[in-house]
C-alpha cells in the first residue's frame, strides 16, 4: 500500500487535491482502466518482441499483436484525454465557486461598514478633529474624533495632528454605542 502511495505521481495528486467523492471514484475507474489498458499494451510489446526474438514470421501474429498494442495505446489516449477533460471542468468549478465566495464575503464587510454621511473639506488649518467632530457629531470628546481619524487613517497618515486646510475628510455615520 505504502508502495502504491510512493508511486503516485503529480497527476493524480492533483486528481485527489481537485476531484469530489463521485468525482474521485470515476477518476479512480478511469485510472483502473488506465493501468489496465498499460498493461494490456505491456503485454502486447512483450508478445510482439518474443515473437521477433524467436524470428517468428508468422504474418498473422504480427498483424494480431500490432492491432491490439494500438487498440490499447488508443484507449491509453482516450482515456488520458476524458481525465484531463475531468479535471480541468472540477477546477473551472473550483474556482468559481472560489469568485461566487468571494463575492460574498466581500458584501458582508461592505454591510458592516458604516454608511458615509458626507465628506468635509477643512476649512483652515486651525480646524481639527474635534472641530469636525463637533459639527457632524455634536461631540468633541476623544470618542468621536478618534472616530473619525480611525475611518481617515491614509488621508492623515495616522494622526490628528496631519489635518490640513484643503484635506477632504469622510464622515462616516457613527457606530450605535456612539449615538446620544
Amino acid at each position: 500500500m505504502a508502495e502504491n502511495e510512493e508511486k503516485k505521481g503529480l497527476f493524480s495528486k492533483a486528481v485527489d487535491a481537485f476531484s469530489s467523492r463521485d468525482e474521485k471514484e470515476m477518476i479512480s475507474s478511469l485510472e483502473d482502466e488506465l493501468a489496465k489498458a498499460k498493461q494490456e499494451a505491456e503485454e502486447a510489446k512483450e508478445r510482439a518482441q518474443t515473437l521477433v526474438s524467436q524470428n517468428v514470421e508468422t504474418r498473422v501474429d504480427k498483424i494480431k499483436v500490432n492491432k491490439a498494442l494500438e487498440t490499447a495505446e488508443k484507449k491509453i489516449a482516450d482515456l488520458e484525454k476524458k481525465m484531463r477533460e475531468m479535471l480541468a471542468a472540477d477546477r473551472k468549478e473550483k474556482f468559481a465557486q472560489r469568485g461566487s465566495k468571494a463575492e460574498m464575503l466581500q458584501k458582508k464587510l461592505d454591510e458592516l461598514k458604516p454608511a458615509i454621511i458626507t465628506k468635509h473639506t477643512v476649512e483652515s488649518n486651525n480646524q481639527t478633529l474635534s472641530h469636525i467632530a463637533l459639527k457632524y457629531y455634536k461631540h468633541a470628546t476623544p470618542p468621536y474624533w478618534q472616530y473619525l481619524l480611525e475611518h481617515n487613517k491614509e488621508v492623515l497618515d495616522g494622526s490628528e495632528k496631519n489635518v490640513r486646510m484643503g484635506m477632504e475628510l469622510v464622515i462616516p455615520e457613527l457606530p450605535d454605542e456612539l449615538k446620544d
